[in-house]
């Protein structure tokens, strides 16, 4: 019985071998384009007006659903390639937080936060997941269920505030409630683990780790910058 819980709990070479060298490729990508499309790489910051987000916007989601598409069918190559792309258009699109928080807080202040959210999401996130997967017996499939409509809500009560005040302080709740709720989706992402990897969709654990991890540290970033902007 505890040899049978042991490789349950195993994650497999997929995993160390495939996994996480293009899940930690694919976040130096991010981490690069979203820090060079900011300004922080000495180039000057990309200029977001309406016709590059929505090209940007309609490529981020292509490359996704291909990514998608192809890590479904285990075609894990191609996957992989277009994830990369996707992780190149995610850090663009993510520079648009840097470059928003430079207008609140004072410039210097930036990159740091932007890295202290960094860290502090990689450990919060790799943290949950181990925790998923030791706990995997006792997370139910139907917490998906909640999850998703939780999630769902918090996007549409999200998106409508930025529409009505646009980047308000009042995003600092919305965030803690949307970080909240990624805490309860990383447990479950780590209590399925070790089943996608060893049924061969490796490259969807990559996915579903990737976005966990960026949007752990986009919001623990929105919230620190918020803090930093009522004190100043």
């Amino acid at each position: 019985m505890a040899k049978n819980i042991s490789n349950q709990r195993s994650l497999g070479n997929d995993f160390w071998y495939k996994t996480l060298p293009v899940l930690t490729i694919g976040m130096i990508i991010w981490v690069l384009a979203t820090l060079l499309f900011s300004g922080f790489l000495g180039i000057k910051a990309i200029a977001l007006n309406l016709i590059i987000i929505i090209i940007l916007i309609v490529l981020y989601f292509l490359f996704w659903v291909i990514t998608i598409i192809f890590s479904i069918k285990k075609n894990n190559i191609l996957g992989m390639a277009f994830f990369l792309g996707a992780s190149l258009i995610t850090g663009m699109l993510s520079s648009s937080f840097l470059i928003w928080a430079r207008t609140i807080v004072v410039f210097e202040l930036v990159l740091g936060i932007f890295f202290i959210a960094f860290f502090s999401g990689l450990l919060i996130t790799v943290g949950l997941l181990i925790i998923g997967l030791f706990l995997r017996e006792k997370i139910s499939q139907k917490w998906i269920y909640p999850l998703t409509y939780f999630g769902f809500s918090l996007f549409v009560l999200e998106i409508s505030l930025i529409v009505i005040f646009g980047y308000n302080p009042i995003l600092i709740i919305t965030s803690i409630f949307v970080l909240i709720w990624l805490f309860g989706v990383i447990l479950w992402d780590g209590s399925r683990l070790s089943d996608i990897v060893q049924e061969g969709y490796w490259m969807m654990a990559v996915l579903d780790i990737f976005l966990d991890m960026i949007n752990v540290i986009i919001r623990i970033f929105v919230i620190i910058v918020e803090i930093f902007a009522e004190k100043s």
